[in-house]
């Protein structure tokens, strides 16, 4: 294939245009659980302020939404193919270190990275 073959069937694909799609999605959500985040923060240095701890509730919380910023990420810069909540479940645990990666697209054969690899 020339580079111009190439070009016209990756532009061709649909699933990558249906992708840019959930990513404009996810790039709104994100806008708007900024806005929520805020709000938690706001909310939980009062609650320090006025009563001397934090709300342990608005603490779960804000380990949600940084665990759904991370996973929301992940999508957006290609590092995952998982779509994080409304598309998947809501995240209730700390960012997990062994996130799936998306698979890499590669047009070195096999037998060439071993070569490398020796």
């Amino acid at each position: 294939m020339t580079f111009d073959a190439d070009t016209k069937k990756h532009v061709s694909e649909g699933s990558t245009w249906l992708r840019l799609v959930y990513m404009l999605l996810f790039v709104i959500i994100f806008n708007v659980a900024e806005i929520v985040l805020g709000a938690v923060v706001v909310l939980q240095f009062l609650f320090k302020l006025f009563t001397g701890k934090p709300l342990e509730q608005l603490e779960v919380l804000g380990q949600s939404l940084a665990t759904y910023f991370y996973q929301m990420v992940l999508f957006l810069t290609f590092k995952t193919e998982d779509m994080p909540y409304p598309f998947g479940p809501w995240p209730k645990d700390a960012p997990s270190e062994n996130a799936k990666s998306a698979p890499k697209r590669s047009r070195r054969s096999k037998a060439a990275t071993k070569a490398d690899e020796s």
